[in-house]
């Protein structure tokens, strides 16, 4: 009995071997019990890894906006780029004006069909393939600005309370609205046809711009931001958010913080106003900008950077042209709830929750894959005994028929090649390698014995990257 056993046994897995190198590739595949009597086989696709990763940015970023499928960035050396989430490409955007390099701009509007840019004398706005410039007057003091819609018409808010508008190809404002007596502070919002901003007298000013009206009230305490959504404006105070109701007086509607169009942030992650479920948990600090694109990656910006929310591999986080020269290394999240709540651990749709740590290196050695230094070989140790947090990557080799190696070294220099599979210490191993990348996966047990829910296996992923220049 025991030797028919193990025939079986020998007999299923030289059937899976089989199947696998038949080309089913990851599809399942299920063996019908009426040809066995008693096996069935199913090899299961995995569900990707999300979590937040940070974007590697040529200079410090002052603000970020999206529309649809396009992320722009707005840098303090003035360098704007893009994202596009359909052809997952970065592009920079570049114009004849010497505005966005001389000017500091601090503040970016974007629409369906391009975006303005503030800076503290001019504007200037982008329209498909037409950049049009605004200067300012001496006196004048913008503070925000604001795109009309899906348009390309900017609307800018100056500290004196007036608006101008900067329509189609004029390098001149029209006025919206007339200067007053109070003082602005803060952002300019849009929604609907209306324009609001807050004053530093801690009201409220809501220009309809149809009707050309323009009307005041006065703003819950502590208020220190005003956000127009569809047809309603809120009023953030904290770690409250208001409501302006029909009858003119404010309504407690969330606790959180807006952070963008529809957005909340809240200790146990981001979620949207209509929608009470967590749709990103792990932010390490409150986000002064989020946004999300239509194919559901969400962008944020906050005092340690630029970081989205994505699946591994779905999005290029060091921008063309960065020149980054030394390891970078930064924790960007913590691990989120998928749809089911609770566990940390979501469906396919959401998929798992992830710490990302990003290395950038610079590989000085012409063949990283050149014989050890007979120096070294005395310091070496087993792989198993190697955490990832003590390797430095140097060199990565392609082969086209499988056998993908990536050469790394330890704070002595002594020289190790990983490949996909090797086990390192912590229930650490090489999950993938790339042209100039390797994701390691490392199981991280998270909750006690005797908490609620027990304990949960999270996988924490890790991306060890060589600089473009590296001289491979």
């Amino acid at each position: 009995m025991y030797r028919n056993c193990k025939t079986l046994k020998s007999a299923v897995l030289i059937v899976s071997l089989f199947l696998l190198a038949g080309g089913c590739g990851k599809e399942a595949v299920e063996q019908s019990s009426e040809d066995t009597g008693t096996v069935s086989v199913e090899i299961a696709e995995q569900p990707p890894v999300a979590g937040w990763l940070d974007v590697v940015l040529p200079s410090e970023a002052v603000a970020i906006d999206a529309s649809g499928e396009n992320l722009w960035i707005l840098t303090s050396q003035g360098f704007v780029m893009r994202w596009n989430s359909s052809t997952r490409e970065w592009f920079t955007v570049e114009s004849d004006t010497p505005l966005a390099v001389t000017e500091s701009p601090f503040a970016l509007s974007v629409s369906g069909n391009g975006a303005a840019l503030l800076a503290q004398h001019a504007l200037v706005v982008y329209s498909g393939e037409e950049v049009t410039e605004v200067i300012f007057p001496q006196s004048a003091v913008p503070v925000d600005v604001c795109v009309l819609g899906e348009e390309t018409e900017a609307a800018v808010l100056f500290s004196d309370g007036s608006v101008g508008v900067s329509n189609g190809s004029s390098t001149e404002l029209i006025p919206l609205v007339e200067s007053s007596e109070k003082t602005v502070v803060g952002d300019l919002c849009y929604s609907a046809d209306v324009l609001a901003w807050m004053n530093t007298d801690g009201t409220v000013s809501r220009f309809e711009v149809t009707e050309s009206l323009l009307t005041e009230m006065i703003l819950p305490d502590s208020t220190n931001s005003v956000h127009l959504y569809g047809d309603d404006l809120f009023a953030g105070a904290g770690s409250k958010v208001y409501r302006l109701s029909e009858t003119d007086s404010w309504e407690e509607c969330f606790s959180g913080v807006i952070t963008g169009e529809n957005l909340l942030y809240t200790d146990a992650g981001l979620l949207t106003f209509n929608n009470d479920e967590i749709i990103a948990a792990g932010l390490s600090e409150i986000p002064e900008k989020t946004c999300i694109l239509n194919d559901g990656t969400i962008w944020s910006l906050a005092r340690g950077g630029v970081t989205v929310w994505a699946e591994i591999g779905t999005v290029e986080t060091r921008l063309p042209d960065a020149d980054v020269q030394m390891i970078r290394y930064r924790m960007a999240g913590q691990t989120g709830s998928g749809s089911t709540g609770g566990s940390g651990i979501g469906t396919a749709d959401i998929s798992f929750g992830g710490v990302f740590r990003i290395y950038e290196s610079v590989s000085s050695r012409p063949d990283p894959f050149s014989e050890f230094p007979l120096t070294s070989r005395d310091l070496r140790r087993s792989l198993a005994d190697l955490t990832i947090e003590e390797l430095h990557l140097v060199g990565i080799t392609l082969d086209p028929t499988g056998g993908d190696q990536a050469m790394v070294e330890d704070a002595n220099g002594v020289a190790y090649v990983l490949k996909e599979g090797t086990v390192l210490r912590n229930n650490t191993h090489i999950a993938e390698i790339t042209g100039n990348e390797v994701i390691v996966v490392q199981e991280v047990t998270v909750g006690t014995e005797d908490g609620p829910g027990g304990t949960t296996m999270i996988p924490t992923i890790f991306s060890m990257r060589l600089h473009e220049e590296g001289g491979l």
